[in-house]
């Protein structure tokens, strides 16, 4: 199916860095793996268009949520295909400079208020960036849920995927989705008719990025030094090794999802390749 496979590890720092919980790629194809380690976000962004401007079939996995659960795009007012609108709202109000400066933290908290009066759905913040909406820790029960379905998939076989909505904390995400989504909207516009977001898009374009969940698969510490980097090397082999053997394909299909959960899926929500439902 592919030609190269990519494999990103975002980051939400504030401030440059390398090594661990900083920014790893990996990348792989006929010539075998390479793995970097860019010190900000706009350095990653410039690698990664570097790398796909090419005729070459490529799949980019990044390791952030692609998507929110279901109703976030309506409780936020916003009007149209929920992914679209909820993707487009991020990239017009997420601001993140050269030196990794961001409001990622101001954008959680405008976007509870906007759901509702009290702190949440967003959460998770230094003391100094709590605020009315914001919290430190985790608020009770609001008016969306949790998780998505891909998460309550994996929590039901026995795995702890953090939610989207967790901005701080060691394995937390959800910093990294409000930073990464906007960098995944600005491939978009650049490579226009040939990249596609699985599954939101229902064609396949000649570069598809897809979410990934490094923890699916068994951690092999002795291929790189930092954990990180291991990370991304395991699963772009495994996505090459998979495509080898005609494998991979099925990664693709929503097998079994019920038909009342796959508009969520498909419209807001997004999904992980590898896992099955």
């Amino acid at each position: 199916m592919f030609d190269r496979f990519v494999v990103v590890d975002w980051s939400a720092n504030s401030t440059p860095k390398r090594g661990r919980d900083s920014i790893w790629i990996a990348v792989s194809d006929q010539t075998g793996t390479t793995v970097s380690n860019p010190s900000t976000r706009a350095g990653a962004e410039r690698m990664l268009v570097e790398g796909l401007a090419t005729d070459a079939r490529i799949l980019l996995g990044v390791d952030f949520s692609l998507g929110y659960p279901n109703g976030t795009a309506t409780a936020l007012g916003l009007a149209g295909a929920p992914w679209e609108a909820m993707t487009a709202e991020l990239s017009r109000m997420v601001t993140d400079d050269e030196r990794n400066r961001n409001n990622r933290f101001e954008v959680a908290s405008q976007m509870n208020a906007r759901i509702g009066a009290g702190p949440g759905p967003f959460w998770g913040c230094p003391p100094s960036a709590a605020t009315e909406t914001l919290s430190t820790t985790k608020p009770p029960a609001g008016p969306i849920a949790e998780w998505r379905t891909v998460e309550s998939v994996l929590r039901r076989e026995g795995h702890r995927p953090f939610s989207s909505w967790q901005l701080l904390g060691a394995g937390a995400v959800g910093s990294q989705s409000l930073l990464g989504i906007p960098m995944i909207v600005r491939l978009q516009e650049r490579f226009e008719g040939r990249l596609s977001v699985w599954p939101f898009d229902v064609e396949l374009g000649v570069i598809v990025v897809a979410e990934v969940w490094p923890s699916l698969l068994p951690l092999d510490l002795t291929t790189e030094p930092v954990r990180d980097a291991a990370q991304v090397r395991g699963v772009v082999e495994w996505l090459s090794e998979l495509d080898a053997t005609g494998e991979l394909d099925g990664l693709f299909r929503l097998d079994g999802v019920p038909p009342a959960l796959h508009e969520a899926v498909v419209g807001e929500e997004g999904w992980v390749l590898g896992v099955r439902y």
